[in-house]
């Protein structure tokens, strides 16, 4: 494609995206959804060799698939006969090198860093990209961004963007009016606070315990906008984050499933439907809580249908001030197995999130892990009442819950490897 025809694909769903889709209700976004899934099955899915032979009329015939299931039939969950082997060799060259432009073809191999126990591999196109570009953009940028990005007369809107591995999907983004800075992960933070000072972003874009690191620097930066991405956010983080940059945090919820949701202007996030159609899979009787069941229905690639996410979505408890129809949640709350299994009954991170919040304002940050022998709890703290405020606030959740209470031990602060991402509460097995 020419760079004319890049603009305009990515300038098109822009607009779109931005201005263009506008339901009045959830049936009218519903029905549209659905004509979009009857062509994806129509048009799409039979490309892939794991559905050619399958029978289907309807999304609800296909079989829920997962991680293991992508990495398994890799081959032939993918439309362009790309082979495990070979993708994966170009990913974790590029791993090792930190050189992330090599392709196959117009295609960009990525490697997702395997939270949930497998490592996964993604396969976009570059028409897919720019279509992602423009989504992200148009659901990104707060309207003073936009004016800076639209205007030949300014200088081009800075955009910091920290990850552990970058991809030819977020260089993307770059062009002559956005200025897109990749900050690797496994460096040491402080040399990337040093460069922020001497290039102040106007989008700062990072996982949640970065922004916080980066908060807690007392650094002199004043961004326009600041955006936590791959982690969950934690209300007391983002409370903090907004307290050091003077604006609130937005939230892209992004995984290698695709673009899944984005923060709105009155600060929920909503699942990105326009792009993905979400079965819920409660994992409560009150069905606020859910796994999401993904189905991307513009991707043509690398095929998501009916793909089951280990994320735990809390739904918000009323419809968004912002007037989408689409899905508000509460809160992203992290995967499956920061859920604690104690005695036959899941205790949600969100509730022992509470009890580490009313422990109290000397705790800045922690790391929980349960399994067989109990929990074990580690602290940073300001002082010597955190241990038994924690221990005292946990039995209490833990009575409230109905549950016994498993032993609970006390070890020093680690500092999680360069690159992972955090897991403040984490069952294991």
């Amino acid at each position: 494609m020419s760079a004319i025809a890049d603009a305009t694909l990515a300038g098109a769903r822009f607009a779109r995206t931005r201005w263009g889709w506008r339901w009045t209700d959830r049936a009218a976004l519903l029905a549209w959804q659905a004509r979009q899934i009857d062509r994806f099955l129509r048009d799409r899915l039979r490309r892939a060799p794991f559905y050619a032979e399958r029978t289907f009329t309807r999304l609800d015939d296909l079989p829920i698939v997962d991680k293991r299931t992508l990495v398994t039939h890799f081959d032939g969950l993918n439309t362009r006969g790309i082979k495990q082997t070979e993708a994966l060799a170009i990913a974790l060259a590029a791993e090792r090198s930190r050189d992330f432009r090599p392709e196959m073809g117009d295609i960009t191999v990525g490697l997702s860093s395997g939270t949930s126990g497998q490592r996964g591999l993604f396969l976009v196109s570059r028409r897919e990209r720019l279509i992602w570009a423009g989504s992200i953009l148009a659901r990104l940028l707060n309207p003073a961004s936009l004016r800076q990005l639209a205007s030949p007369w300014r200088a081009p809107l800075a955009v910091a963007f920290f990850l552990r591995a970058n991809s030819n999907l977020y260089a993307t983004l770059r062009s002559h009016r956005l200025a897109f800075t990749f900050h690797d992960l496994l460096q040491p933070l402080d040399t990337h606070v040093a460069a922020l000072q001497q290039q102040p972003p106007d989008v700062l874009v990072a996982p949640a315990t970065v922004l916080r690191r980066i908060a807690d620097a007392r650094c002199d930066l004043h961004p326009r906008q600041v955006i936590s991405v791959a982690e969950t956010l934690e209300s007391a983080d983002a409370d903090a984050i907004a307290r050091a940059f003077g604006c609130r945090v937005q939230q892209i919820y992004q995984a290698t499933e695709g673009f899944l949701g984005y923060s709105c202007e009155a600060g929920r996030v909503h699942l990105n439907e326009e792009c993905v159609h979400i079965e819920p899979e409660w994992l409560d009787d009150e069905h606020t809580r859910f796994h999401p069941i993904v189905t991307d229905f513009t991707r043509e690639t690398q095929v998501i249908a009916r793909y089951r996410l280990d994320d735990v979505l809390r739904l918000a408890d009323a419809p968004c001030p912002c007037g989408r129809v689409s899905i508000a949640l509460a809160a992203i709350d992290g995967r499956r197995d920061a859920i604690l299994q104690l005695t036959g009954r899941a205790i949600f991170p969100d509730i022992v999130r509470r009890a580490m919040m009313l422990a109290g304002d000397q705790i800045r940050d922690y790391r929980i892990v349960s399994n067989v022998s109990g929990l074990t709890v580690r602290l940073v703290a300001t002082d010597e009442r955190a241990v038994p405020a924690v221990r005292a606030e946990l039995l209490a959740m833990f009575a409230q819950q109905g549950v016994e209470a498993p032993a609970i031990t006390f070890l020093p602060w680690q500092d999680d490897p360069p690159g992972d991402k955090c897991c403040r509460i984490r069952q294991i097995a």
